[in-house]
This record gives C-alpha cells, sequence and structure tokens, in this order.
C-alpha cells in the first residue's frame, strides 16, 4: 500500500475512533484502531496542534489522557474531516420505464405528434403495439408505481394523438395521481400541459368555433387558468391575445373600408348608366330585379333621381 493511502488510512481511522471515544489515551486508539503506536501518536499530535483535541496528564497516571476539544467548532472540523472519506451518497433514481419497447414507443409517439393523416394513424397503430409491450415487459401490474406512471402517461399521449379525449383524460389523471404521490413535479407539469390542450378541445367544441380567431381565444382563455404554465408561455400567450384583438380591429376596418369603396363604385356605375339611357332618349331606368320588369319614368323624374344619387368625388356632373 502507498505511503499516501497509509497516511489516509491511519488518519480516517485514528479521527473516527477519537470521535467515537470522545476521551482516550493512545493505547486504547491503538486497540480500537489496529494500527501501530508511533502511526496513532502522530496523527493524534497533529489533532492537538490543530486544537481538535486537548491533553491533561493527571497526577499518579502514566499515560497522557486526551479528549475532545470543548469549541464546537473544532468538534463539528473534526467531524467534517472523517466524513469527507465516505463517498458522496449517490442521489437516489426514480424507477421508470427501462425496456427497449418503451424507448421505441417514446420516438414513435414524438413523430406521431408531428405528423398528419394517414401516417399519423399507422403510427399510433405502431406505438399502440409498443406501449402494449413494454407494458408486459415492465412487469404489468405488478411494475413500480412510478414505472406505470410513466406508462399511463405514454398511454394518455398515444389516445390524445388517436383523438379519444376521454380515454386520454382518464390515462393522464392516473398518471398523475402516481406522480404526485410520489413528489414527480416536473413529470406533474408536462401531464398537466396536455390536460390543458385536452381542456381547450373541450371548449372549442362547446363553443362551436369553427374560426381561427374564436378557436385561438378558446385556447387562451384555457392557458389563462391553467396551474402550470412556464413564464415563456405567459409571454407568448399575452403577445397571442394582443395580437388577436389587434388583427381583429384591422380586419373591421379593412371591411368597412372596402365596402365604402365598393359602394361608391357601384353607384357611379349606376350613374353612368342612366345618363347613357337619358342621353338616347330612353325613359326606362336599368333594370332594377332579374324579375321585375323596367317601369316608366317620365325624363323630368329621372333627372331627379339622379341628382338625389350620393355623388364620387372628383367625377364631373
Amino acid at each position: 500500500m502507498s505511503n499516501p493511502a497509509v497516511h489516509s488510512e491511519v488518519k480516517f481511522k485514528v479521527r473516527r475512533n477519537a470521535l467515537l471515544l470522545g476521551e482516550f489515551t493512545i493505547a486504547q486508539l491503538v486497540r480500537a484502531t489496529g494500527l501501530n503506536p508511533e502511526s496513532v501518536r502522530t496523527e493524534v499530535q497533529r489533532l492537538r496542534q490543530e486544537g481538535m483535541i486537548a491533553s491533561e496528564h493527571e497526577p499518579g497516571r502514566r499515560e497522557i489522557l486526551y479528549r475532545l476539544s470543548d469549541d464546537p467548532e473544532k468538534r463539528l472540523a473534526l467531524s467534517r474531516s472523517v466524513e469527507a472519506f465516505y463517498p458522496e451518497p449517490p442521489e437516489p433514481v426514480p424507477p421508470r420505464p427501462t425496456s427497449r419497447l418503451y424507448q421505441e414507443a417514446l420516438r414513435t409517439l414524438d413523430e406521431a405528434e408531428r405528423e398528419k393523416g394517414a401516417r399519423r394513424e399507422a403510427l399510433v397503430r405502431q406505438a399502440a403495439h409498443q406501449l402494449e409491450g413494454a407494458w408486459q415487459a415492465e412487469g404489468a401490474s405488478r411494475a413500480p408505481e412510478l414505472v406505470q406512471a410513466h406508462l399511463f402517461r405514454e398511454q394518455g399521449r398515444l389516445t390524445c394523438v388517436d383523438d379519444r379525449r376521454e380515454h386520454a383524460q382518464a390515462w393522464f389523471n392516473q398518471a398523475r395521481e402516481r406522480f404526485s404521490a410520489a413528489g414527480a413535479e416536473s413529470e406533474v407539469r408536462l401531464i398537466d400541459e396536455y390536460l390543458s390542450y385536452l381542456e381547450a378541445q373541450r371548449q372549442i367544441d362547446i363553443n362551436g368555433a369553427v374560426d381561427p380567431s374564436t378557436r385561438a381565444r378558446c385556447v387562451l382563455e384555457t392557458l389563462k387558468n391553467a396551474e402550470h404554465v412556464g413564464p415563456l408561455m405567459c409571454l407568448l400567450v399575452d403577445l397571442v391575445r394582443e395580437l388577436s384583438y389587434t388583427a381583429g380591429d384591422r380586419v373591421v376596418d379593412a371591411v368597412y373600408t372596402s365596402v365604402a369603396v365598393v359602394g361608391e363604385r357601384i353607384i357611379g356605375q349606376m350613374r353612368e348608366e342612366l345618363r347613357a339611357e337619358l342621353r338616347a332618349e330612353r325613359v326606362q331606368p336599368p333594370v332594377v330585379t332579374m324579375t321585375q320588369e323596367r317601369p316608366t319614368i317620365p325624363k323630368l323624374q329621372m333627372e331627379a333621381f339622379l341628382d338625389r344619387l350620393p355623388r364620387r368625388r372628383g367625377t364631373d356632373d
């Protein structure tokens, strides 16, 4: 064993047993550690110099008695020097599915969420077979609660992509209950995003929303009331809401402007047609409807009628 390794072993054993004994002699430490007296004596002298232990020589006693320092800071330093020899405890890893079929199902579902039509339908069927195999491979109902939670969540995604929303909500709720009980907050947030999507779709159906603006407002209202929405999503919601109302105002203005222009153009055309008929000494106005015969109007009455029509700007009489 190399010298640094020997020194570490001596340091660890002497300091650990010093903490356990609290008060000791060199001989007692030798028996407790199984080390040679010289190594123990050297480490004890180092501890005394660092102020972690104190020594006293009682009258009539052959050996020096050592005890831990009364200073709590020194005792804490000694305790930490011992803890440094222990490996860091690994963070517990929550159980999750590890089967190959589960990993394949994740990739298939990711692709299905991006696809449409027949391609999506084929991917949904493939993911269904993969998840069924993963359920059996992970132990089915005997699998740990968190493993089942992951599988339930992916079943929710599958039925969501397949547009079976009631089934999807049931799967998501089961998964959420298990993740919440285990304190898996990140997994709960992910499921809440899917539940918000299902609620938005429900609101669209209830309101019979067909046009994009109405559907967008249903989604915005759902996100506004959602429990878990990140700051970036909140910013996006506010921007989309502002843009949707601004765009609506612009559309209304554009419609009114277009109607006014078209109306003015139609009136101008009617005026020109009527004048042409008057110049030709016709007494009948243009056809008013497709079925009604044109009435006979005296020429003077026709001129009065023309004068009452709105005049287009810039047009000479």
